[in-house]
């Protein structure tokens, strides 16, 4: 359907504004313009928000963005654009010097949440390791948290290994991934190795499935394809953020960090025995599979 005309106008009972649903959408064909004549007085206002309602946009209703599209961020008051799966600033000329750029990547999350970043998409490079584009949640339990895997049970056990998962040129994990992402487990460790953090529960477990949080012991090591019980802080846990720890001393089908069998539903696991194949996601016994993310600070 096509409509014609020279002039649209809201009727006066509306202050002649035109309104458009919340999931509505103007679509402009290639080489339309919108032009303002009244440069004096008109503007045009760009969707805004907190960090905390467009990360909920995005990671639990799974609304899609494009490349390309633009916004205003109320939590910080800048305009951001929308890139590879996550929202960055519009620059200045002098942004090239701003931690999370290219040119001065962020050894960990932590430099981030200092010098006052919002969520969203920076680059990250650990000490002897290869810089990335990564999301930060600088929103939740303290921020500084880096996105290093988003875990799905469509791609099963995809998550159990030490290498790298689907990660494209150099764009991390992202919450909108339809498929497995993984950092590699040298990248997570340096990652880690070189944090700034010192509390007690660096790595973060967020079962979206489960609608279940676990975080883990700082002094964990990194490796997600090995038992957890040969590296006991890998199942030292807790289900807050710097909570007291449990010791669970799972079997040694546990992989990763957690446990997979003991807590009766409370803890769960990165993975549970590989061998069978079929051990889809996160795992816990009596809760069953699980998508989610791995953060680590």
């Amino acid at each position: 359907m096509k409509l014609n005309v020279a002039q649209i106008q809201g009727l006066l009972a509306n202050n002649f504004q035109v309104t458009v649903d919340a999931d509505a959408a103007l679509n402009f064909t290639a080489g339309s313009e919108l032009i303002v004549t009244n440069l004096t007085t008109s503007h045009m206002v760009v969707p805004y928000g907190t960090t905390t309602e467009w990360d909920v946009q995005q990671r639990v209703h799974q609304k899609t963005f494009l490349n390309g599209q633009i916004r205003y961020n109320t939590s910080d008051n800048q305009v951001e654009v929308y890139y590879n799966g996550g929202w960055l600033p519009l620059s200045t000329g002098t942004a090239a010097q701003e931690i999370g750029t290219q040119s001065n990547p962020a050894i960990d999350g932590n430099a981030l949440m200092a010098a006052g970043k919002s969520s969203g998409i920076y680059w990250i490079q650990p000490e002897g390791q290869s810089a990335y584009q990564m999301y930060v949640d600088n929103s939740r339990n303290g921020g500084g948290w880096v996105l290093c895997a988003h875990v799905r049970t469509s791609t099963c056990q995809d998550h159990m290994t030490t290498g790298s998962v689907r990660i494209s040129g150099t764009t991390g994990p992202r919450t909108n991934n339809t498929s497995t992402t993984k950092m590699s487990d040298d990248w997570i460790q340096a990652l880690r190795n070189g944090s700034a953090y010192t509390g007690n529960t660096a790595y973060w477990l967020e079962a979206t499935g489960f609608n279940k949080n676990m975080f883990v012991q700082s002094e964990a090591t990194v490796n997600l394809n090995n038992s957890a019980s040969e590296d006991n802080p890998r199942a030292r846990v807790s289900t807050t953020y710097q909570g007291g720890l449990s010791d669970r001393g799972p079997n040694t089908g546990t992989r990763g960090f957690g446990d997979h069998h003991t807590s009766g539903g409370t803890y769960f696991a990165w993975g549970r025995h590989p061998e069978s194949g079929n051990n889809c996601g996160f795992r816990e016994d009596s809760l069953g599979a699980s998508n989610g993310y791995l953060w680590v600070k």
